[in-house]
């Protein structure tokens, strides 16, 4: 069964926010080519940009895959990205695990 987004997701989806593009970054993978792009300012991963990404992907919309309930993959994905995350982004990503 597919989660619905919230109003404030869905709204954001529709005109491509920020927000949106920062979830869709977490899960293309492309938050370093746009890191690189502006070096001058890098903003890091907030919990708020993961929280978007995994509802994305649990109501559909994203068929990029980012498996937030693999062990695995999350600790791949921690070491691949370590330099954009918070100590609050990895206790988040890992919580389930714990």
């Amino acid at each position: 069964m597919t989660q619905r987004l919230t109003a404030m997701e869905l709204r954001a989806l529709i005109q491509q926010t920020a927000a949106y593009r920062n979830a869709q970054a977490i899960l293309t993978d492309e938050w370093g080519s746009r890191a690189l792009a502006n070096p001058l300012f890098q903003a890091p991963i907030t919990v708020a940009d993961l929280q978007f990404a995994k509802d994305l992907q649990a109501a559909g919309v994203s068929t990029v895959k980012l498996d937030f309930t693999d062990y695995g993959a999350v600790q791949r994905w921690i070491a691949a990205n370590q330099q954009y995350l918070t100590a609050d982004d990895r206790a988040w990503l890992q919580r389930p695990f714990d």
